[in-house]
């Protein structure tokens, strides 16, 4: 693969379907990881498989927690264009009864977690996805919408799904086309007025 032209192996690397494989990439050469920090996307997904082993006391080596797999990847990441982070759908079966009351590791909204990266790499974001885990961010009001709005300012496409969001300190954001929040507590309901020309689902 090293043999091809850096611009289709930063392609190929762009079009994983899970970029968790891109970490992989990385340790196989230094030309791959090199040319990994050029991809464009990033589609990270934590799969039920990844949530069972990283409350597995005895699951050896220990698991990467999937907010620093997340950082690790995009962070001083320039070129991404497009950064999609979520859990699975399948994770939606945990019941409350299974989830340590305190946890946050999958808090994807969590504003602190998404402050560590997202100030890096916003600027030249065009499309931004968060799907967060209901059961740990149904409960904490999450100030994301300010953080997107003061980092991305090219941002064309943004998705929010399953978490609770204030909207105190939101600014315009004039290149915003499309916005999708799914599953979502939303303390402001007349958000559509702050954004006449965006398609809001």
């Amino acid at each position: 693969m090293e043999e091809l032209p850096p611009p289709l192996i930063i392609e190929i690397l762009s079009r994983l379907g899970d970029s968790s494989e891109l970490a992989r990439c990385r340790l196989v050469s230094r030309t791959l990881n090199s040319l990994s920090r050029e991809v464009s996307k990033v589609h990270l997904l934590c799969t039920l498989s990844h949530y069972l082993k990283s409350r597995a006391p005895e699951t050896e080596p220990p698991v990467t927690p999937f907010k620093t797999i997340i950082s690790n990847l995009v962070l001083h990441r320039r070129a991404l264009r497009s950064v999609s982070i979520g859990v699975e759908k399948s994770l939606r079966n945990i019941s409350y009864d299974e989830v340590e009351g305190e946890s946050d590791d999958l808090y994807l909204t969590d504003v602190g977690f998404v402050n560590q990266w997202l100030p890096n790499i916003g600027a030249g974001l065009k499309s931004l996805s968060v799907s967060d885990f209901w059961i740990q961010s149904c409960w904490r009001k999450s100030e994301i919408l300010s953080l997107i709005s003061s980092c991305c300012h090219s941002l064309i496409e943004l998705q929010v799904k399953n978490a609770w969001l204030s909207v105190d300190g939101l600014k315009p954001m004039p290149t915003l086309t499309s916005l999708t929040l799914e599953y979502i507590r939303l303390d402001d309901e007349d958000l559509h007025k702050s954004y006449q020309h965006v398609s809001i689902w």
